[in-house]
């Protein structure tokens, strides 16, 4: 039995999302205010142990905007009603009715003929018997759609009053949640369950990133010794106690007895005075007496401390001397067994349970993030019969790529309206294409080697070497300063494989600059030449199987600008810096074409002078070093990195026009 799929419908950002749900972990990734918390916190507030409020501003704002538009309809009703006219009136009502929100939650639960079906069975509404699928809708509601208007309506008329505080004030009075199975065969068969119902089918855990797991000194927050404190609770209820709870519990006992020895004598002067207060105008106050009362749950609240060994062993260090990482992930682990420990002692046992986990890597380190997924899948199969879905919030590149393409589920917020993309989809549209699984083990690996976070940018940039990646922050800096306030993800994949990049990027519809090298080559023997020499052609796959979609030198620099994006994707190669101007082949020397004058002022400052002086004189001019430019090139090919250098000691340059081009349009 599991959770296959929840659609979440007017929540906060998400105005419908349908997210398929893993068998056993599913990742939810996006850029910030995409909607990965909203969905969690749906889950919390309908399902969750404690009863939640839920208030105006969970709405999505079109749908407040919607109740806004209900109660003009429902004034004109209203206007109506006074002069008579009843048919248009109830007309009206009906549709301002209709534009009350709801915010709801869907679930839809698979099974088969061996499990236990005892839970589902007041929400199993059909008679098929080849559906093996039942679903639940939690929703908060208007109830009475026509006394909400009414207030709201009644409210907006007093003077000086404002409606959205009423509405605010009195929302939990006409919304309310209600939950209802839900025939798969036929949506309009219905039946309403109370919220323990459903919190018996499916049994939800919550473990969020912002806990007070921290490294105060001196022991103040002690967050794990009372984390241990609650496992105490857990273990020594009625059903099933550990032995060792017994144990502690005569231990207890035997100093109590002591105590209670201790107290009366040490007390009872005290109670004696106590009795002879008042003699003779009032009752005598009856003579107390104090008694320990010593429980493991009392002893371990306030009195336990969480201790680590130090280097040597020989003495132990309070747990707050300890890392944020480690405490961390021994909290995360202790929250996952108590929730395991909570299946245990049901009786009976939910049909489903949900294990919700926002945002692990807080405080852990990359490899730690990489195995972190694998480490709870085993613990779980550990566990066995226990079986329990993961749901994991995160923007870890690292988690990402350990767990696979086929868990993650992408939020995207491009478009207002927002969509929840499936990548599992993706990985399958890309395997049927060709060269597909080729493509998929690139994309893989890329995501195991290198930090790839574009499931997390705002925008991307594809460039192809290290020169370009070292000065692209001061380009970015110098021409498009916007960029700077927004989370661009610089990823380096060469002049071969940014193709390879074509359809994750559809996918993920975030808006990307390529950039990249014209590569002009003599077409007959394939050999780099200038761009304006003959009738070159490029080598630059690129630009041949994806954008432009041109092989000839001459038909990219004829390309218009509009003609080198597709769709949220641009293309930025080497065009000459001024019309009719030489073309630069590569990113140095078109870097030189736009600089000659800069270089030339400053050339004995140069570490790679020498290359330079191989082509121009000691004291070169402008025009020597900008009609050399391919040829200096050609020398700095084995030095990129040093001429990278060079570059960032020189005052005053200017960042070469196609790569301006491009980063004025992605900002």
């Amino acid at each position: 039995m599991q959770l296959t799929h929840a659609e979440v419908i007017n929540f906060r950002a998400l105005d419908k999302a349908d997210v398929r749900i893993d068998l056993e972990t599913t990742l939810v990734v996006g850029r910030n205010n995409s909607g990965k918390t909203s969905f969690v916190n749906l889950f919390e507030k309908f399902l969750g142990e404690d009863d939640t409020r839920f208030m105006l501003e969970d709405f999505s704002t079109c749908r407040i905007g919607d109740i806004d538009q209900a109660l003009q309809i429902f004034g004109e009703a209203q206007g109506h009603a006074a002069e008579g006219d009843q048919e248009t009136r109830e007309s009206l009502l009906a549709k301002a009715y209709e534009l009350v929100p709801s915010i709801r939650l869907g679930l839809t639960i698979e099974y088969d003929e061996d499990d236990d079906l005892a839970p589902l069975t007041d929400v199993i509404l059909d008679l098929d018997d080849a559906c093996f699928t039942v679903k639940i809708e939690a929703a908060l509601e208007a109830s009475r759609p026509h006394d909400f208007l009414k207030g709201f309506w009644t409210a907006s008329q007093r003077r000086k009053s404002d409606p959205i505080k009423w509405l605010r004030k009195n929302f939990s009075d006409y919304f309310a949640p209600v939950y209802r199975a839900v025939s798969p065969v036929d949506e309009k068969m219905t039946k309403e369950i109370k919220r323990s119902a459903a919190q018996a089918i499916i049994s939800v855990k919550f473990v969020y990133a912002q806990t007070k797991v921290d490294d105060t000194p001196g022991d103040k927050a002690r967050t794990l010794s009372k984390t241990f404190e609650t496992y105490y609770k857990v273990k020594s209820g009625p059903e099933g106690r550990h032995q060792s709870v017994e144990r502690i519990e005569d231990a207890l006992a035997a100093a109590s007895m002591e105590l209670d020895t201790g107290y009366e004598s040490l007390f009872d002067p005290v109670f004696e005075d106590l009795r002879s207060f008042g003699v003779g105008t009032i009752t005598p106050v009856e003579k107390p007496r104090i008694v320990s009362l010593m429980e493991g749950t009392g002893i371990l609240k306030g009195s336990t401390r969480l201790q680590y060994p130090s280097g040597d062993g020989d003495f132990h260090l309070p747990e707050g001397h300890n890392g944020l990482g480690y405490s961390k992930l021994i909290f995360t682990i202790l929250q996952i067994i108590s929730f395991h420990q909570a299946y245990e002692r049901a009786a009976p046992k939910p049909a489903l349970q949900v294990l919700f986990i926002e945002e692990p890597e807080a405080h852990l380190h990359p490899q730690m993030q990489e195995v972190f997924i694998k480490n709870i899948q085993e613990f779980i199969k550990r566990k066995a019969p226990w079986e329990v879905q993961v749901v994991i919030t995160t923007h870890s590149s690292h988690i990402v790529a350990s767990g696979g393409f086929h868990t993650v589920r992408y939020f995207d917020r491009s478009e207002p309206d927002g969509k929840v993309k499936d990548l599992s989809t993706f990985q399958a549209a890309v395997k049927a294409t060709p060269q597909g699984d080729e493509t998929l083990r690139f994309l893989r690996q890329y995501m195991v080697l290198h930090r790839c976070d574009m499931f997390f940018a705002d925008k991307v940039i594809l460039i192809e070497g290290t020169a370009e990646r070292l000065l692209l922050p001061e380009m970015v800096r110098r021409c498009a300063p916007d960029l700077l306030h927004q989370y661009v993800s610089v990823i380096e994949v060469g002049d071969a494989y940014a193709v390879r990049f074509r359809e994750l990027l559809a996918f993920l519809n975030v808006k990307t600059l390529v950039i990249t090298d014209i590569d002009s080559v003599c077409p007959k023997h394939q050999k780099s030449c200038p761009p304006d020499s003959g009738l070159p052609v490029t080598a630059n796959s690129t630009l041949k199987k994806w954008l432009p979609g041109k092989s000839t030198i001459a038909g990219l620099l004829a390309t218009f600008p509009a003609d080198k994006e597709q769709g949220q994707v641009r293309v930025a190669y080497q065009i000459p810096e001024r019309e009719a101007g030489t073309c630069a082949r590569s990113f140095e020397d078109a870097f030189i074409i736009a600089n000659a004058d800069v270089l030339a002022r400053d050339f004995t400052q140069l570490a790679l002078k020498r290359a330079f002086l191989t082509e121009v004189p000691a004291d070169p001019t402008r025009d020597d070093i900008e009609t050399k430019a391919f040829d200096i090139a050609n020398h700095l090919s084995d030095h990129k990195t040093d001429f990278a250098f060079d570059v960032m000691l020189l005052d005053g340059w200017t960042v070469p026009r196609y790569i301006a081009e491009g980063l004025q349009w992605l900002a």
